[in-house]
């Protein structure tokens, strides 16, 4: 799994929500399913993934092709929404969020991990996309009604994946990868971030 902590981050989060069995949660940009499996698997939540490429959900049970854009489900649908490392590379998070929102019952949680920027803001390519401050993330989230409830820094999670990265390809690969040069890397100072809120209750 190319993401910070694998599922560790993702079972963090869980226990904030305290979701109870059988809850509705929908996991955003869920790739082949991984997430969407160990919550179905081993939180008994009835869960379901969107991805916007249809090759990597073709086939596979309670995935589709979708945009976190454009959800295809009715108002108020989810007890709770997962972003991990997926607002950063959509192309209107504010509209994401809205969504997000939309589909949430009053008071449903969201889990949103990603990466940030701990110095200057930038857009890269490949994994990261758009890297924005913790106050630029919370902001999104106010100005969609969402009260951010839990904030708490994985960093460490992030930097011993792209070590292994270097470890296996190099540092040029990954600065390739990422569309930055170290010098680049380091304004930005990346960190990643597990951000959970709640939506209001109107």
């Amino acid at each position: 799994m190319n993401r910070p902590g694998g599922f560790t981050i993702t079972e963090h989060g869980l226990e904030v929500c305290t979701f109870p069995p059988g809850a509705r949660v929908l996991d955003i940009g869920c790739g082949t399913g991984d997430t969407v499996r160990y919550l179905r698997e081993r939180r008994g939540l009835e869960a379901l993934g969107v991805d916007v490429d249809p090759a990597v959900v073709a086939g596979r049970p309670h995935l589709a092709c979708a945009s976190g854009e454009a959800l295809p489900f009715a108002d108020g649908s989810f007890d709770g929404v997962l972003l991990e490392c997926s607002l950063s590379v959509t192309d209107d998070p504010d509209r994401v969020l809205a969504e997000c929102r939309r589909v949430l019952a009053p008071e449903g949680w969201l889990l949103l991990s990603d990466v940030y920027a701990r110095g200057e803001p930038a857009f890269l390519k490949g994994c990261l996309g758009r890297v924005e401050t913790l106050p630029t993330l919370e902001e999104r989230l106010h100005a969609q009604c969402f009260h951010v409830a839990h904030v708490e820094d994985f960093t460490p999670r992030l930097r011993a994946l792209w070590g292994q990265r270097v470890l296996d390809l190099g540092t040029a690969c990954l600065c390739a990868e990422l569309g930055a040069d170290r010098a680049r890397l380091k304004a930005i100072d990346c960190g990643y971030a597990l951000l959970i809120a709640r939506r209001d209750a109107a």
